[in-house]
């Protein structure tokens, strides 16, 4: 394992909390070797070889303990067990976050651990199926992860979006019913599901056949289907986690498949999704006279007001609080996932798709970076919050300003701005594809 987890390559990401070391002992050594004689120079260099050292005993320390953990994991085998292990992962994990503070490490945790207790449900359930007379699976099967999970973007606060298809057989319906309760009843002990929340994950996990998943994707979205239409975008996130390669592979190309047949009607929402993005910044406007200034005006950020004050909660349990998901992570995770599936981009996490985007040409370096630190800024504001006060749900983060520090909410307001930018390329990209 790499001495920073996570560095790959030239991800700036990924290479943050190397990059701010190298920078504190370049300021520290700039600042001193110029004025120390040779001695004094001698011991400025001890002191950062042992700065070093303390570094990568960390790293070291760390990985002994996180490859401990994951070797138990294969071994577990049962639900008690693997409890106390999704505990143990979840304060590893935050232990590193807090002194790394990398979102990227951070995801490649939460991925590893996550992906690895789910299939070790799958497993189990495997096995009480067969130890009640029901046998192995009766034809291959795919278990696929959506939402933050299929684009490599766990943190901790859990996001139950599965899929299970299965391979065609005249009986093969009764051993997948029960399969799946018994997989959803093991990932609620283990913690992968809110307590008592196996009931709601079961009413949207998609499971059946290969035929059926087929006609559930190729049935064409109609214009007056728009919900059917943002689904199918948001299948492009799915990801295997367990099971048959080839079939998994096959189901997802399926996706992609009406993504590309179907680009002339994305076209169209993306479209409207920015109209009424901009039309509805623009009935905020407090003034009669403001409305019709803002119609002149390039659409504004979807997190700050006219007056670029943070959006925040005028009422209710969230008031005076900034909606952290609704106005900063989905709008460009969205705008990232359109743009992505329109070149036929078929990367699962934002990440990926945004420095995919820029290598095609879509998107400028300076851009890219710019999106790529704000992902990882409001990440960080998540993650933070995650932390503080826990997590009830994946889709919902609240934040109070007041609690930010200057730095915190230059960062933030940043970061809005990068979205809305966007949000205007995307707007301009279906444009010109007509």
């Amino acid at each position: 394992m790499a001495i920073f987890l996570g560095a790959k390559g030239g991800d700036i990401l990924a290479l943050r909390a190397t990059t701010e070391l190298v920078n504190t002992l370049k300021a520290k050594l700039g600042e001193k070797m110029a004025y120390l004689l040779a001695d004094e120079e001698l011991e400025l260099l001890r002191g950062v070889q042992e700065m070093l050292g303390e570094e990568l005993a960390f790293e070291d320390g760390y990985v002994a303990e996180f490859t401990g953990a994951l070797s138990e994991l294969e071994r577990a085998a049962d639900a008690a067990t693997l409890s106390d292990l999704h505990h143990r992962f979840h304060r590893l994990a935050a232990d590193y976050f807090k002194r790394r503070g990398s979102v990227v490490a951070l995801h490649s945790l939460c991925n590893s651990y996550q992906d690895g207790l789910v299939r070790k449900a799958l497993l189990l359930a495997e096995q009480v199926l067969a130890l009640d007379g029901m046998g192995r699976p009766p034809v291959p099967y795919c278990w696929l992860a959506a939402g933050s999970a299929g684009r490599l973007e766990q943190t901790f606060c859990i996001d139950p979006s599965y899929v299970l298809i299965y391979g065609d057989t005249p009986d093969d319906a009764g051993y997948f019913e029960k399969f799946v309760y018994q997989v959803l009843a093991f990932l609620e002990r283990i913690g992968l599901v809110k307590n008592g929340g196996t009931a709601t994950v079961m009413k949207s996990l998609w499971h059946g056949s290969r035929t059926e998943w087929r006609s559930e994707i190729v049935a064409a979205p109609v214009a007056e289907e728009r919900e059917r239409l943002d689904e199918l975008m948001r299948r492009a996130d799915l990801r295997l986690i367990y099971g048959a390669e080839a079939l998994a592979e096959e189901m997802i190309g399926i996706v992609w498949g009406m993504l590309d047949f179907h680009q002339g009607k994305l076209r169209e929402t993306s479209k409207s999704m920015a109209m009424t993005s901009r039309i509805r910044d623009t009935v905020s406007f407090p003034l009669p006279a403001l409305r019709e200034l803002g119609k002149g005006i390039p659409e504004m950020p979807a997190g700050l007001d006219f007056f670029r004050r943070l959006r925040v909660e005028r009422r209710g349990r969230h008031r005076g609080e900034f909606d952290l998901e609704q106005f900063a992570l989905a709008p460009l995770v969205t705008n990232v996932r359109m743009l992505a599936s329109s070149c036929a981009l078929h990367e699962t996490s934002t990440i990926n798709r945004i420095k995919g985007l820029q290598d095609r040409g879509h998107l400028s370096v300076e851009l890219t970076d710019r999106l790529l630190r704000a992902y990882h800024d409001f990440t960080c504001l998540k993650v933070a919050q995650q932390l503080k006060t826990g997590c009830e749900n994946e889709h919902t983060c609240f934040i109070n300003p007041k609690d930010l520090t200057e730095n915190e909410e230059q960062r933030l307001r940043n970061g809005l701005d990068t979205v809305s930018g966007l949000a205007k390329i995307a707007y301009l990209f279906y444009t010109e594809q007509e």
